[in-house]
């Protein structure tokens, strides 16, 4: 799928998160209070966060109940029904349990779970745009900026200003990108857990960036596999191949999305037949590099399957 189909047909959100990046215990928090509400039979909407208890009950500031909320809703926490009435999601009641996989976010998995969950959805522009179309490895913060506000007006955006963008993509910086420095520890860095995946670094003291391809010693192959059949299922759903070259640059691909390039990538092809039961096979024939779908799959089902099987 071409980039102006999805971007085209988007409402983008630049704001939401009240510019407080999520932290470290926040969404076990909000599903500890959802599952509270769930059960004496109310509404999570309109009796947790649109209630005066919100404050209370979370133990935070007006703004970072909004954005506690904001933050369930897109990594998924939470779902938003046909009537915006909010949902706990089937995933998060597997994680977030106090018996489920990993309520205090302690595996690397989740994090990187989340962090697609983040970086796959077109409508959290500043995400989707970094991570499938900022083709620098390095970038300065204004030069994010200009990227975002040019695609913006690319595509007949509602408008919206410049230091709107500027807070999103600080709180995106602050996400993704440990800020610490050896006399001081910035107390964002530690409490924005997406930080440990290293993904995005800090290279000078003047706002420039790094993204770092390569190898992700904390992604499992299991991790890897939720991701390719998730990206598979959206690129090519009837197609039994998927070349190396989709699975590395392509939109939403794993190449994309882990900052995985083709040695990184190549890294999981030796275990990939066993670790997927034969489902997958490696393929270079002719030069052309490729993965082979054995058998008819529901993508969804199987990507889920694969993703559980960290924490068995």
């Amino acid at each position: 799928m071409k980039k102006d189909a999805i971007l085209k047909n988007i409402k983008p959100i630049f704001s939401g998160h009240e510019t407080f990046s999520m932290r470290y215990g926040w969404l076990k928090k909000v599903f500890d209070a959802c599952m509270e509400i769930e059960n004496k039979k109310k509404s999570i909407s309109k009796d947790l966060f649109n209630s005066p208890e919100a404050i209370s009950i979370l133990g935070v500031g007006k703004n970072m109940v909004s954005s506690m909320r904001h933050w369930a809703i897109y990594t998924e926490l939470l779902d938003v029904d046909e009537n915006k009435n909010l949902n706990i999601n089937s995933y998060a009641r597997k994680i977030f349990a106090d018996d489920g996989f990993d309520p205090w976010m302690e595996n690397y998995a989740t994090l990187w779970f989340i962090h697609w969950k983040l970086a796959t959805k077109p409508q959290l522009f500043t995400y989707y745009w970094t991570f499938n179309y900022l083709n620098n490895s390095t970038f300065d913060k204004d030069m994010l900026i200009s990227s975002i506000l040019e695609a913006v007006k690319e595509y007949d955006y509602p408008s919206v200003s410049s230091q709107t963008i500027k807070r999103d993509v600080e709180c995106f910086l602050n996400i993704y990108s440990s800020k610490f420095s050896k006399e001081k520890i910035n107390e964002e860095s530690i409490e924005s857990p997406l930080t440990e995946l290293g993904l995005i670094a800090p290279v000078t003291k003047r706002d420039l960036f790094q993204m770092k391809y390569g190898s992700k010693s904390t992604l499992s192959i299991n991790s890897f596999l939720y991701g390719l059949l998730m990206f598979w299922k959206n690129y090519a759903p009837n197609s039994k191949t998927l070349s190396l070259e989709a699975i590395c640059y392509e939109e939403n691909s794993p190449g994309r999305i882990f900052l995985l390039n083709e040695n990184a990538v190549g890294e999981f092809i030796p275990n990939l037949s066993e670790a997927s039961d034969g489902l997958l096979e490696w393929s270079e024939t002719a030069g052309l590099k490729q993965i082979i779908l054995k058998k008819d799959i529901n993508f969804e089902k199987e990507a889920y399957n694969f993703f559980e099987r960290n924490y068995k």
